[in-house]
């Protein structure tokens, strides 16, 4: 079975109310969480997720509070681990939202993946909040549908909710398996709930719902979880 190494990559952060983050949360705070992207080395050479604008830019303006440094930036952040962006194979997106899908320019080498209910709903005008579709659509994509396996020891799970066609991709490795969870699950403190609980920011009911199945079914595939804004992520074990 093919083995994976996850490098989490931090790509800036913003500053928001921790309720956005985890459903029903009831409290005021607001805090910093990161931008991330994640490499995957094994068989193949793998980016989840690409990061966001750079925070001048129209769409960082609009996203403000939100700060990236110059050694946040996503090729940076690569050449810190040793890594050429030309070097990346497949980038694997959980959903293509402005934070996650925004430097696909970098990845000159790479096809890009995504399920084809996200492509799809950018590409039709159906969803527009969250998402550059001037940015996202000057690329091609391979379009997955549903639950597939991508290579030996990575593999998709459709969780909508978030977006329609949000995916989390379940890795293989030493430790054993690992899910990348974007944002179904942004912050490991949800997931950690009895029972687990999704993210707080989702468009109806029949969303949440949605949402809810998703981490259920990842509940029951692992404990061990990489979140689409977790600050842990960064610590020794990435905070397992």
């Amino acid at each position: 079975m093919g083995k994976y190494k996850i490098t989490p990559l931090h790509l800036g952060d913003i500053t928001r109310p921790k309720s956005n983050m985890i459903n029903g949360y009831e409290g005021k705070e607001v805090q910093d969480f990161p931008l991330v992207a994640y490499y995957l080395e094994g068989e193949h050479k793998i980016m989840v997720d690409t990061g966001g604008c750079a925070p001048e830019e129209p769409r960082g303006i609009a996203a403000q509070p939100y700060t990236r440094t110059p050694g946040q930036e996503p090729e940076a952040a690569l050449k810190s681990i040793g890594v050429d962006p030309g070097e990346i194979e497949y980038v694997i997106f959980t959903h293509i939202h402005w934070d996650h899908a925004y430097n696909n320019g970098l990845f000159k080498n790479a096809k890009f993946i995504c399920q084809r209910k996200e492509y799809e709903s950018v590409a039709s005008g159906a969803d527009v909040i969250g998402y550059v579709p001037e940015e996202v659509l000057k690329y091609e994509y391979e379009l997955t549908d549903g639950d597939a396996v991508l290579f030996d020891g990575v593999s998709v799970m459709l969780t909508p909710g978030h977006t329609r066609g949000m995916q989390c991709v379940a890795v293989d490795t030493e430790d054993g398996k690992i899910v990348i969870t974007g944002d179904l699950i942004t912050v490991r403190e949800s997931f950690n709930k009895n029972p687990p609980e999704c993210n707080g920011l989702y468009p109806n009911e029949e969303a949440l719902a949605q949402m809810r199945a998703g981490v259920a079914k990842v509940a029951a595939m692992t404990r061990k979880i990489l979140p689409g804004h977790e600050p842990d992520v960064f610590k020794p074990n990435m905070g397992f």
